[in-house]
């Protein structure tokens, strides 16, 4: 009996020995973010205090009125505002100009407003807390950083090992707009900017102005001024005063010194004059400045459109500017451009 007993005891070491315990990679984290949680109930009786699949805890909700997100869509892109906050209640990031501005950190030279997103690109916990939501809408939630993560697991315990290593934060997100094509979103605005903005060239239809193109899908041209009679420029250098906006107004850039001034992007280590421009045979030639720096296809369009002594505007889609990627803090991606642009003598 002893015999069995010690035999009994030794493959019962094997199976155990040989056995080791799964621990999840982010077991700490999820201890911390539970903690958290506990001490913000508390706290924050106020909120819903309701928790996603992934483990995130809704907090605040706004439903709206407009189409729904389904999480079924085949392509999708969203806008949105957003202020996203550290689990110590640090604002670290924000699309807000009035946030900006109460935090000190507001610049007339950075864009603030909805940001568009591809929506089956972005974190698992963001998906996840836009998925249900209408647009209009509004939600707050603690979202923990496993699932801050662009991989996509069947269960929220293989997020917990998942090697990402974001750390908590709270999302306050707000859906302005969705839709599945991003240059016909933004073809739709610039349609609505050209009724407004010049309805004796484009009418009070934006579908009617939407379809009147100048030369290329998502380009259009309103002449200002300028001889009635001039020769096509082709093979020549020209001088340019320009002004680029975005659809909403901002001055992001221009060689004009009181137009940086009073927009508030003025700086003292450029140089604002007219800049030369050297014409080739097609837009794709054009060059500008002395170190013959190519341009974005839509600048070099209106230019083609343009004559000696003109003064045009020239507005057109992403896809011919700074597209998906935008250009600094001024330009956000999937941004339509404004330029007004003058032919002027060449600077003494």
């Amino acid at each position: 009996m002893k015999r069995i007993l010690i035999i009994a005891s030794a493959l019962l070491c094997l199976v155990s020995c040989g056995r080791t315990v799964a621990t999840a990679k982010h077991e700490a984290d999820k201890l911390s973010f539970d903690a958290w949680i506990h001490v913000q109930k508390e706290q924050h009786p106020e909120y819903l205090w309701k928790q996603t699949e992934l483990g995130s805890w809704l907090l605040e909700e706004e439903i709206g009125n407009g189409d729904i997100i389904t999480g079924d869509e085949d392509t999708l892109y969203v806008s949105v505002d957003y202020t996203i906050r550290n689990t110590s209640g640090t604002i670290t990031a924000t699309t807000l100009e009035k946030v900006a501005q109460q935090l000190g950190t507001y610049s007339e030279a950075s864009y603030y407003g909805p940001t568009v997103l591809y929506y089956g690109g972005s974190y698992a916990g963001i998906e996840e807390l836009l998925k249900g939501m209408r647009v209009g809408g509004r939600r707050m939630a603690a979202i923990p950083g496993w699932i801050l993560t662009y991989k996509r697991y069947d269960s929220p315990e293989k997020y917990l090992n998942d090697s990402t290593s974001n750390s908590p934060a709270v999302y306050d997100v707000r859906l302005t707009d969705k839709f599945r094509s991003t240059k016909e979103w933004e073809i739709d605005s610039i349609s609505r900017y050209l009724v407004r903005n010049f309805p004796s060239q484009f009418g009070s239809n934006p579908v009617t102005a939407r379809a009147d193109s100048a030369g290329a899908h998502g380009f259009y041209y309103v002449r200002l001024s300028g001889p009635v009679i001039s020769d096509e420029l082709s093979d020549t250098t020209v001088y340019i005063n320009y002004t680029g906006r975005l659809l909403n107004g901002m001055v992001f850039d221009t060689t004009i010194r009181d137009t940086a001034i009073y927009h508030g992007i003025y700086s003292s280590s450029r140089t604002y004059s007219p800049v030369s421009i050297t014409y080739g045979s097609s837009w794709s030639d054009i060059k500008m400045g002395s170190d013959n720096s190519s341009v974005k296809e839509g600048f070099a369009r209106i230019l083609t459109k343009m004559r000696a002594q003109e003064r045009g505007v020239g507005i057109f889609y992403s896809g011919l500017g700074y597209g998906s990627s935008g250009s600094g803090s001024s330009i956000p991606g999937y941004s339509p451009l404004c330029f007004e642009i003058q032919l002027v003598n060449k600077p003494e």
